[in-house]
């Protein structure tokens, strides 16, 4: 077992007599192990160096240790990070590197890890999400751990010019929608790297991005959801008795029906504050600008058996009385992790009651997630003639395009309009149309226009009456 130990003494002999001179001892300790699989022969010997197995550090520090893991499988590797972590103890090692640093920058050289750890403070001083910060990390770690591991190893940030970094992406494995936001995501760096001075060119820039697919957006049927919410009234049942009083079931219920008419995202409902929901049933959103000069408050009106049954909705054994489902504690990555674990419970007892509505037609169960109800919200209100400018501001997109982008096949004005241009090019093309499809056209018209007059009036799980 290699150990890397860094040890400081302080002695103060001054008070002599039979207690003894005094002594602080503080021992920072980093050793190198190996972490063996179960086939490994070595098992029993966590100190050998020469399997394929993970090899990890021990870290002893201020009187507590912590295991982390040195994501290599060289024990030279390894026991190099041991090093640079030892060195980073050492207050007079980690000032003459920040000096070192320093004097690279004016010379055009810049490390790597600097820069990352730069912009990784950037992005934290700047307020982002926590799940936009997790997913800049990540690409970033694996950008210096790529590097590191190269022969020999790129340190400075001058040595990543488009050849260098092409063959990294070409390294990448995902989908493309997948690989196309990591691209996103250094090209942000190295745009933050030239504003500094360090670098003179976006090498990330020049290398051509993979197109991202385009995902259906799916909302859910009338009937699906119907059975979504009918499914609580089973949450707390371990057999087919019906008991939707329970406070589990109450709460499962009320947090779909918030997300299917507010239209917010699965954390943002999870840690949805009480303030939030106002007398007239109106629920606030956030503050949009007006035309880059002034802010108004953007809400969204709940029906009122909805807004009734979130007021009434009990708490859970650790909600915060400020939230309706919040503990107040738990990180938002956490709450929504949870409640989609309570979904696919109800979604099995959907499926299970009436499994045909989730059945598409080779007999394969549909894609059914939590974000659905946001897409049942928007798609709805498109159905029924909203303008998708409005629908966008509901969404609290930041610019329209998102809305159209993911939403304008639904738009009911534009799908009228390309029907309408089609009948035109038909009759100056001689078609003739079929008059079953011209009384269907007519009669989908009449139901719209039903569905329009009854809207606002439905409070139960859809916006129109059944067709």
């Amino acid at each position: 077992m290699v150990e890397l130990e860094n040890t400081s003494e302080c002695e103060d002999t001054s008070q002599a007599g039979p207690v003894g001179a005094l002594v602080s001892r503080t021992v920072e300790t980093v050793k190198v192990y190996t972490r063996h699989k179960r086939t490994c022969p070595k098992l029993d010997r966590p100190d050998w160096a020469r399997c394929n197995c993970v090899k990890w550090l021990y870290v002893y520090r201020d009187g507590k240790s912590k295991l982390t893991s040195a994501k290599t499988r060289s024990w030279e590797r390894a026991e190099q990070k041991a090093r640079e972590l030892r060195d980073s103890f050492d207050p007079t090692k980690r000032l003459q590197r920040q000096l070192e640093a320093k004097i690279n920058a004016r010379n055009g050289q810049v490390e790597i890890a600097l820069a990352v750890d730069q912009f990784v403070k950037e992005v934290a001083r700047l307020n982002r999400e926590e799940a936009t910060r997790a997913k800049y990390n990540l690409t970033l770690s694996r950008l210096l751990t790529w590097c590191t591991a190269q022969e020999p190893a790129i340190l400075l940030l001058s040595q990543l010019d488009v050849p260098t970094l092409r063959s990294w992406i070409h390294c990448w494995r995902g989908a493309p929608t997948t690989r196309h936001n990591q691209h996103q995501r250094l090209r942000t760096f190295f745009r933050f790297c030239m504003e500094q001075g360090w670098i003179t060119e976006n090498p990330a820039k020049r290398i051509k991005n993979v197109t991202p697919q385009q995902e259906e957006t799916l909302p859910f049927s009338r009937q699906q959801y119907d059975a979504l919410i009918e499914a609580t009234y089973y949450y707390d049942s371990r057999g087919k008795e019906k008991n939707g009083n329970t406070t589990n079931s109450r709460r499962v219920r009320a947090y779909l029906k918030l997300l299917r008419w507010s239209g917010l995202r699965a954390g943002d409902a999870a840690c949805l504050p009480k303030s939030n929901l106002r007398d007239d049933d109106s629920l606030f959103l956030y503050q949009a600008k007006v035309k880059s000069k002034a802010s108004a408050p953007v809400q969204v009106l709940l029906p009122h058996s909805v807004a009734d049954e979130l007021r009434k909705v009990p708490p859970g054994s650790c909600t915060d009385p400020n939230y309706f489902f919040w503990s107040g504690r738990s990180k938002r990555k956490s709450e929504v992790s949870n409640w989609q674990k309570i979904f696919s419970k109800i979604l099995s007892k959907a499926v299970e009651m009436l499994p045909k509505l989730f059945l598409d037609a080779n007999g394969r169960q549909k894609p059914a997630h939590l974000h659905m109800m946001r897409d049942t919200f928007a798609v709805e209100y498109l159905l029924a003639g909203m303008p998708l400018e409005e629908v966008s501001r509901l969404l609290g997109h930041s610019s329209v395009t998102i809305t159209q982008k993911h939403y304008a096949p639904w738009v009911l004005e534009r799908q009228q309009r390309l029907a309408a241009r089609q009948r035109e090019a038909w009759a100056n093309m001689g078609v003739e149309e079929n008059r079953h499809g011209a009384r269907a056209h007519r009669r989908h018209r009449s139901r719209n226009t039903r569905r329009h007059t009854s809207f606002r009036g439905r409070t139960s799980g859809s916006a129109a009456p059944r067709r």
